[in-house]
């Protein structure tokens, strides 16, 4: 698969950056340094490098390793991952692995939290609200687990949530499985769950979505629960 021009848009005070399908590793940098920029950045300037961000990507294969991995996690021997085109790349997100890849809408929010925004809890069920509200337009109910972050459809996940979070800035942020192959999940224990069923969108439809329309019903859940407007 070919990698995609990003392009860009301002929504309200948050640039928008649909990246299309990228390599996983540099685009994760990307997302690290504009972190690390808006700790010591002030927003106001409107400096479109330390603007607030939601990066909207399709991700080349990877399996992430968050800081409550284990080696035990992951059940494949690394040559046949990488026999199969999939990386394997320690991230700073809590959580333990997961596996990205082509087929998965990734949505980074990297957001400057106000005071009152300083909820760690409530990050997480407002991400998972936006993928709910999401599934809800294309009719596919979905749930919450009370034991585990994240959204499933008929016990079968399909949203992985994990967040890191640098002097109030957000970073990481949710994977949702449009289409693609789910193979890769059955290779590790995805999020430290064991016999963990993964399931799509175009599973649950029979068919794909429509992907830019999945990308903007996302992000404009998102920013809506984030007290942020996308520009019309």
């Amino acid at each position: 698969m070919e990698t995609s021009t990003p392009s860009a848009t301002i929504a309200g005070n948050v640039s928008v950056k649909k990246l299309g399908y990228v390599p996983f590793v540099p685009t994760h940098h990307n997302m690290l340094e504009l972190q690390r920029e808006l700790g010591v950045a002030d927003t106001r300037t409107g400096d479109p490098h330390t603007t607030e961000t939601l990066f909207l990507f399709e991700p080349s294969p990877v399996v992430t390793l968050g800081s409550a991995a284990k080696s035990s996690d992951i059940l494949a021997e690394q040559d046949f991952l990488h026999e199969r085109g999939i990386e394997i790349h320690p991230v700073d997100r809590g959580g333990e692995a997961t596996y990205h890849g082509p087929g998965q809408l990734l949505a980074y929010p990297v957001l400057k939290l106000a005071s009152q925004e300083r909820d760690l809890h409530c990050l997480l069920r407002s991400l998972e609200s936006a993928v709910l509200d999401t599934l809800g337009q294309w009719g596919i109910e979905g749930q919450r687990d009370p034991d585990h972050t994240g959204v499933w459809v008929r016990q079968h996940k399909i949203a992985s949530i994990g967040l890191s979070v640098r002097r109030w800035i957000t970073g990481h942020g949710l994977s949702l499985c449009i289409s693609g192959d789910l193979d890769p999940f059955r290779w590790i224990v995805p999020c430290g769950i064991h016999n963990c069923p993964v399931t799509s969108m175009e599973q649950e439809l029979g068919h794909p979505p429509d992907r830019e329309e999945v990308e903007a019903t996302l992000s404009e859940q998102i920013l809506t629960r984030f007290g942020r407007s996308v520009a019309r």
